[in-house]
C-alpha cells in the first residue's frame, strides 16, 4: 500500500487522513496479458496501478486498436462506464504483471457521502484521468506519429520498452513498420 500513500502524500495528504479510503481498497493481481475488463461489462472499480501497465483497446472491424495505456503509480479505469454505470466500449488487459489498489463504485459512492477528503481524492483521480484524456486528443491532432512516440519515450522510457511494439504502433495510429522507421530515426 505504500506506493499509494507515497502518491497522495505527494499531493499533500496525510496516511492519517487517507485511512477511511485506503480501509476500502481491496488488492487485486493479474498476470501479464489478462484482460481486467471486456467490451460490454460495467467498469466496478477505480483502480491505481501500484505496479505494472495496462493498455486500453477497442475492437473496429476485427482488428485492435490501443487507445490509452496506464502505467506504474497512476489511476486508471474505463472511466465512461464506472461514473455513468453504463457497459464499456473498450478492454482493458495488462501487459505486464500488475498489482493494483481498488476501491468499489459502491465503497467510493459510501465515502463520497461520509468523508469530505475521499471527495477530494475522487476529484483528484477524475481530473488526473480527464486531463489525461484530453492530452491525448489534442496530441492526435496536432502532433506527428514522431513527436508523440518522443513524448511517450521521454515520459515512461523505461516502461515503453516493455510495451510489444504492435501497440505502441496501433497507439500512435500507424503500421509497425513506420514506427520501426521512427525509431531509426530517433537513434
Amino acid at each position: 500500500m505504500e506506493s499509494i500513500i507515497t502518491y497522495f502524500e505527494k499531493i499533500g495528504f496525510h496516511e492519517k487522513e487517507l485511512e477511511p479510503f485506503l480501509s476500502k481498497l481491496k488488492i487485486r493481481r493479474f498476470k501479464a496479458n489478462e484482460i481486467i475488463i471486456a467490451h460490454g461489462q460495467i467498469e466496478n472499480y477505480l483502480s491505481f496501478l501500484a505496479d505494472g501497465i495496462v493498455r486500453y483497446y477497442v475492437v473496429a472491424k476485427d482488428k485492435e486498436i490501443t487507445i490509452d495505456f496506464a502505467f506504474k503509480n497512476s489511476f486508471y479505469c474505463a472511466y465512461d462506464s464506472f461514473y455513468n454505470r453504463t457497459k464499456t466500449e473498450i478492454y482493458i488487459e495488462t501487459l505486464t504483471d500488475c498489482e493494483l489498489y481498488s476501491i468499489t463504485h459502491q465503497d467510493l459512492q459510501a465515502l463520497y457521502q461520509s468523508c469530505e477528503m475521499t471527495k477530494k481524492l475522487g476529484r483528484l483521480a477524475t481530473e488526473y484521468l480527464l486531463s489525461k484524456k484530453v492530452k491525448r486528443e489534442i496530441n492526435l491532432l496536432t502532433k506527428s506519429p514522431q513527436e508523440r512516440y518522443e513524448e511517450l519515450l521521454k515520459e515512461q522510457p523505461k516502461y515503453i520498452l516493455q510495451i510489444p511494439l504492435k501497440f505502441i504502433a496501433s497507439y500512435l495510429g500507424v503500421v509497425p513498420e513506420t514506427l520501426s522507421r521512427i525509431r531509426k530515426r530517433i537513434n
